[in-house]
């Protein structure tokens, strides 16, 4: 399994489906994951980039054993430098990775579809990566997966399954060395994270790696209609996986006592942290007694702090920065609504999260836990007056809420993260299957 990392420092929740999937994975097959794993020096300044101080990163670090991919499943940790989902490069420096992976097998050259003109194979885009200075994100992929392809070069594979975009490269040249099946998961798209109509290398990495798939994951009805349209995926090849939960007892719904709106997650332009605030400037002017939070952290951080001011909201508006989990829990668990006013989510975790923590929901159409969410209130991302009308209804209306948070959570009871693993293994058996060498995993 090409991952993410297993503390979830700056890439939020792909970085936590991962885990969650491997670590119930990991109880029904033969597991080994291979990561990327950056070092000390483009931590740190990454972690200035979207607004993590030291104090911030160094609680984020420090996670039990409980939460490492060690503890289930052989583990690699390939040095890479890989923050995909901020939009900026950072500077590499540490152990070479020459002198850090371990293999004794000949260095993997970069595949040939990697190229520096744009061309065609079988109608299909080839990848126009340049090769680029050490630190660039096109860089850090191409390294993640010449040492991945090393690693796998001498492990006994059944099937190679690659997370997210990051690791596409990595998959396409285990599957080409190895002869096995190749499945992704997609976490998200050019398409949410540009909020518009993307270009470049990236798309062509996801087009090339989809058309190349034996099998195509998807975390929602919304993003695999995307893969279809967008990508021109038969649709037959790709199949829904939701996200998952944690089993624990969900909290009851509480009753409002100080009507507090609440953000979580990486404040990036397709989760809508400014679309958030021109809510909050509707609700206001409905009911001035409302707060609202901002937790999280991410490139909008500076520009939501000059809105607020713009807005005139200051005295109600609260930015917390990033928050570790136990605290955003109890942030939750202290909240009267969740919004997520998203303009592209393809799942959104925090919403069932937040469900889970006894919170009534409001997201947008565009926000894909909008499917396993049957009574969450739901509009359109630039209906900011009706997103306001849903925050202000559930602030004023205890029985909606309760009958709002009572059936989300009876829905989430069977969205578990293992029975989202159940549906992936029959996903990976299906690929065995359709290259004809099927046989039990494990």
């Amino acid at each position: 399994m090409l991952g993410w990392e297993d503390q979830p420092i700056l890439n939020g929740g792909v970085g936590k489906a991962c885990f969650h999937l491997a670590e119930a994975l990991a109880k029904q097959v033969e597991l080994t994951m291979i990561v990327p794993q950056a070092d000390q020096l483009a931590l740190d300044h990454h972690a200035e980039v979207v607004g993590l101080n030291k104090l911030d990163l160094e609680e984020i670090k420090q996670a039990p054993v409980a939460q490492t991919f060690e503890r289930f499943a052989i583990t690699h940790r390939v040095p890479a430098n890989l923050f995909p989902y901020e939009g900026s490069a950072v500077p590499a420096g540490g152990t070479p990775p020459e002198e850090s992976v371990e293999s004794e097998t000949q260095e993997v050259q970069v595949p040939d579809t990697v190229k520096t003109t744009h061309s065609s194979y079988n109608g299909k885009p080839q990848i126009n990566v340049a090769n680029g200075a050490k630190g660039t994100l096109n860089f850090e992929v191409i390294q993640f997966a010449r040492y991945a392809a090393r690693l796998a070069s001498h492990k006994e594979i059944d099937v190679v399954y690659a997370h997210d975009w990051m690791t596409f490269l990595a998959g396409m040249e285990i599957k080409t060395q190895r002869k096995v099946p190749l499945v992704v998961h997609v976490h998200s798209l050019s398409f949410d994270r540009q909020v518009g109509e993307p270009l470049g290398w990236v798309y062509e990495l996801e087009s090339k790696a989809m058309h190349e798939a034996d099998l195509i994951l998807a975390v929602s009805d919304r993003t695999a209609r995307m893969i279809t349209k967008r990508y021109g995926i038969p649709a037959k090849k790709v199949q829904v996986v939701y996200n998952g939960v944690d089993r624990v007892a969900p909290s009851p719904v509480a009753p409002v006592k100080r009507k507090q709106v609440t953000f979580l997650g990486r404040l990036v332009a397709q989760k809508g942290p400014l679309q958030f605030l021109k809510v909050a400037k509707q609700v206001l002017k409905k009911d001035p007694e409302v707060n609202f939070v901002v937790a999280g952290h991410g490139p909008q951080f500076e520009e939501a702090q000059n809105m607020v001011k713009r807005l005139g909201i200051e005295e109600a508006v609260t930015f917390t920065g990033f928050l570790p989990p136990a605290k955003a829990d109890t942030l939750l668990k202290n909240s009267s609504v969740f919004c997520l006013p998203a303009l592209s989510e393809p799942f959104g975790l925090a919403a069932l999260e937040a469900t889970q923590a006894g919170l009534p929901v409001v997201i947008t159409h565009q926000t894909g836990a909008a499917e396993v969410l049957p009574e969450a209130s739901v509009a359109d991302c630039n209906d900011t007056d009706g997103l306001a009308r849903h925050i202000l209804q559930l602030l004023e209306d205890e029985e909606l809420r309760a009958k709002q948070v009572q059936a989300n959570q009876a829905a989430l009871k069977q969205l578990t993260w293992g029975t989202t693993a159940d549906q992936v293994l029959e996903s990976l058996h299906s690929a065995l299957q359709l290259q004809g060498q099927e046989q039990p995993l494990g």
